[in-house]
């Protein structure tokens, strides 16, 4: 991408104060060869707090032709800050264009010195000995756990998974790299990149120069409909493909496309996927570099993370890429064009560590700090059919007619007057009877 500002400074590092301050100045010219309005933004780096800088006057201001202006920065840092090395730089963009015209300064480092330390009391020392005990104990707990631990390929680092990268959300995030004069070469190549893909369908690139169609260019290392590329287009292909192993979704796996000379070869995990005898290698793109996303339009976006991006000049071996796998590069590297590591955790630079400074911008893109690691949204379940609840039988009761209420009667009283042995009441007296048996007596 063509420099549509310079952005100078007469110091690469700052001194600072006991008390923690500093302040720093910076020329920023236009060279766009007409008058623009521009935004200039303190960008820090690292763990370096945004709160610790403050830009002097207006940060919108007036650039005439091959005009120039000063910008003051100044830094306080607060008491009791952790002793390290940090680094800031400017941006600069044209208010009416942001991202096409725009610039990034210089890296300016600044190291935070350790606190003087306060008069302290006499320090029972059998402490340190307890404290010196347990860190050997927990120090020897790790190494044997960490020998013991097979992590196998597919990790980053000395073994383990990269702790530090940048997640794509598969439709707007990306890093524009610009065209950068650096990553302008033909012939022989090698891209690697750390990755944890979560979507393999479409086409999701990885590192990509272009494409354009007139006249017809691209150079590319991407995921298509559930298979890694590598390789380069003119209007035909010119692509090494092998299918991705289901297991790689949602793990990560380091790739690399590198072209020999006569040759395109696949490499997953060190080892050889795939190749594709050739006599086209590198072509020339007239348009931007980009990872995660088509260099110079926003499509065919990446879902996932990446980490740790290498571009090489040069084809390296499989034992080269196996190397490149434990650790990162330096950046001084022989035939390293460029170096993202991704590990800045902040902010919306991505910068190059090799000496051409091809530094990219974070479009989008979000690193760990910045959401939630491992949260993913919930799939939704279909509902889980229950057996039927046996019921008890129903007992229909037919209904009770109510029974008219019984009437009990006192009976009727007889009275046996001793005087005459006459019963008192009606009296009917019954004529049939046996001779010499009793009377009967009924009473009505």
């Amino acid at each position: 991408m063509p420099r549509s500002f310079a952005i100078t400074t007469s110091e690469p590092s700052l001194q600072l104060s006991p008390a923690g301050r500093a302040e720093l100045t910076f020329t920023v010219s236009n060279t766009l060869g007409q008058p623009v309005r521009v935004r200039t933004v303190v960008e820090p780096e690292g763990q370096a707090s945004r709160d610790w800088f403050t830009l002097v006057g207006d940060a919108e201001r007036d650039l005439a032709p091959d005009g120039t202006q000063s910008y003051s920065v100044k830094l306080s840092v607060p008491p009791g800050t952790p002793e390290g090395q940090h680094a800031f730089h400017l941006l600069v963009a044209n208010v009416a264009n942001p991202d096409e015209q725009f610039a990034i300064g210089p890296s300016v480092a600044f190291q935070v010195q350790r606190a003087a330390p306060a008069a302290r009391k006499p320090f029972p020392w059998w402490i340190v000995a307890v404290a010196a005990g347990v860190l050997l104990i927990a120090v020897g707990a790790i190494t044997i756990a960490r020998v013991l631990r097979d992590d196998g390929p597919g990790h980053g680092g000395s073994g383990s998974e990269p702790t530090v990268f940048l997640t794509f959300d598969g439709t707007r995030s990306f890093v524009d790299l610009g065209e950068a004069p650096a990553l302008s070469f033909t012939g022989t190549v090698t891209m690697e990149a750390w990755i944890r893909p979560r979507s393999i369908d479409g086409l999701r690139n990885i590192l990509a120069h272009g494409y354009t169609a007139n006249p017809p260019g691209e150079l590319l290392l991407r995921i298509s409909n559930g298979q890694y590329q590598a390789g380069s287009w003119n209007g035909s292909n010119f692509v090494v493909s092998a299918p991705i192993p289901r297991e790689d979704i949602g793990s990560w796996v380091h790739l690399a496309g590198v072209y020999d000379g006569t040759s395109w070869r696949l490499y997953r995990n060190g080892q050889e996927l795939a190749s594709l005898p050739s006599t086209v290698g590198v072509l020339p793109v007239s348009e931007a570099w980009s990872i995660g996303a088509r260099g110079g339009v926003q499509e065919r976006y990446f879902h996932g993370d990446i980490a740790q991006v290498n571009l090489w000049r040069v084809p390296r071996t499989p034992e080269q890429i196996r190397e490149d796998m434990q650790r990162a590069p330096k950046g001084d590297e022989q035939g390293l064009a460029g170096s993202w590591s991704l590990s800045e955790g902040r902010g919306t630079l991505a910068r190059d560590s090799t000496r051409g400074e091809s530094h990219g911008l974070v479009r989008g893109a979000t690193w760990p700090s910045e959401a939630v690691t491992g949260a993913e949204p919930p799939v939704p379940q279909p509902p889980v059919p229950q057996p039927p609840v046996p019921q008890p039988p129903v007992v229909v009761t037919p209904p009770v007619r109510p029974r008219p209420p019984v009437v009990v009667r006192p009976p009727p009283r007889v009275v046996i007057t001793p005087a005459e042995g006459r019963l008192e009441g009606p009296v009917v007296r019954d004529h049939r009877r046996e001779p010499g048996t009793p009377p009967r007596v009924q009473v009505r």
